[in-house]
């Protein structure tokens, strides 16, 4: 019988059984990924893994509850989603808040009180098409669409465009738990992508904006505010280091520590 990948709970914050833990998931990672037969039972393997360990990593909130307590409970009258899929954050938005949802492939399960507009597009289209339409109307902009690091920072860059003066864009998937899941051919269920070099463009760069990473289950968010509204990157920057991104090297949670010290 194949060894189980142990229960974690949310509530424990002892660091020694933390850590532990997270040593013992790692190793077993390893030796699955030196696996080359069975790739299905192997990826729900490492799907089992990789969320055993972020709920390590990040034990108090998750990222959907954390959109929700600090904007949609707060009252956010304006809202732009870019990968809504199944509708789970957009169908926290208010009845009276003006919505917007953007993807190229929706498959709706919920309810959506804000009866959003939705883009049945990419998000290029629809900033290039809609940007005008939309020009500094949004206090939130949340981004959860393509899990690749160009396209992420070209989303971040349009969505400049489209916020409000004193608004905030989120970004999901920026805190990979393991190279593996931010490997843009992840063999695991549990995916982020390379996003988070997305997120390396944009900080510590003596930008006019202020920046933090939320520790929410179950791969971080990205907080931009404080954005001066005149603020535009030089595009061929912000290409220069994502490059510059890419080219990293990081062991298991290095990659963590590197971003939080940002």
């Amino acid at each position: 019988m194949p060894e189980q990948t142990p229960v974690i709970n949310l509530k424990d914050q002892d660091p020694a059984v933390r850590k532990m833990l997270e040593q013992k998931l790692r190793a077993k990672e390893q030796q699955l990924l030196m696996q080359n037969s069975e790739t299905s039972r192997i990826a729900n393997e490492l799907e089992k893994i990789h969320m055993a360990l972020a709920k390590i990593e990040f034990p108090e909130i998750e990222y959907l509850d954390y959109i929700k307590k600090n904007y949609h409970e707060k009252g956010i009258g304006s809202y732009l989603e870019v990968g809504v899929r199944w509708g789970d954050s957009l169908a926290m938005a208010k009845p009276d808040c003006m919505a917007v949802g953007v993807d190229p492939n929706f498959d709706l399960k919920h309810d959506l009180p804000s009866l959003p507009k939705l883009f049945s597009m990419t998000s290029d289209d629809f900033f290039f098409q809609c940007t005008d339409e939309y020009a500094s109307s949004f206090e939130l902009v949340f981004l959860d669409g393509l899990h690749e690091a160009r396209q992420t920072a070209k989303d971040i860059w349009h969505s400049l465009d489209v916020l409000k003066p004193g608004g905030e864009i989120l970004v999901h998937d920026v805190l990979p738990i393991s190279m593996t899941v931010a490997n843009p051919e992840s063999k695991s269920h549990f995916w982020t992508g390379n996003v988070w070099q997305s997120a390396y463009a944009y900080c510590g760069k003596n930008y006019p904006l202020k920046w933090e990473f939320i520790d929410a289950f179950p791969s971080g968010l990205l907080r931009l505010y404080d954005i001066d509204p005149e603020f535009r990157p030089p595009r061929a920057d912000i290409a220069k280091s994502v490059r510059h991104a890419s080219q990293m090297q990081f062991e298991a949670r290095e990659l963590l520590d590197f971003l939080r010290s940002l």
